[in-house]
């Protein structure tokens, strides 16, 4: 029988890349459960309440309750993530749905998103180079999330703090990804040609 998609890694091994600017770390978090709620028209408090924890109202807003962080979409669309000592077992998104049933949908995400994690002190300026955002501190603090695009994929990028960006991205893509962080985190480490 086939490995399920959930159980294998995208990337084959954590990476460190030795930037101009530091140290930065590449790796997969594979700790998580990522789970898609879409509320019905008129059941976004409902949903709030059944899940118990504020649900930001508008797009590329991002909300943290003890271990869970919850990032939204669009308006009534959430992506709800949590860790999962079970590593992606789709147990938190079952019971999600059952809870949630008539007021909104509870689409596990765990085995379609990879989350990369990047961190270190170049982090930012690797980052920078491929990303249509500003992420200067006073512009991207710790705790800013945005939906964007970066070699011409569409992911998600947060950053839990000032060092450390965590990047949600469709799984057929993660190694793309990894590598482009790959190739243009080495090109830090090259000296500016006079």
């Amino acid at each position: 029988m086939a490995e399920p998609l959930k159980d294998r890694a995208a990337l084959v091994a954590t990476r460190t890349l030795a930037t101009g600017q530091g140290r930065v770390r590449l790796h997969e978090r594979r700790d998580l459960c990522l789970i898609q709620v879409i509320a019905r028209p008129g059941h976004e408090r409902e949903t709030a309440r059944i899940l118990g924890v504020d649900l930001p109202d508008r797009a590329d807003v991002a909300a943290s309750v003890e271990t869970v962080r919850v990032f939204c979409l669009r308006p009534r669309d959430w992506l709800i993530v949590t860790e999962d000592a079970e590593g992606r077992s789709g147990s938190i998104a079952v019971e999600a749905r059952a809870r949630l049933a008539g007021h909104a949908a509870a689409i596990d995400q765990s085995h379609g998103r990879v989350v990369l994690g990047l961190e270190g002190q170049g982090a930012r300026d690797l980052l920078q180079k491929g990303l249509d955002l500003d992420l200067h501190p006073s512009a991207f603090p710790a705790g800013a999330m945005a939906q964007t695009g970066l070699a011409g994929i569409a992911l998600m990028v947060h950053a839990p703090s000032a060092e450390r960006f965590e990047l949600f991205v469709a799984r057929s893509f993660a190694a793309g990804l990894a590598e482009w962080l790959v190739r243009h985190g080495a090109s830090l480490e090259q000296p500016p040609e006079a």
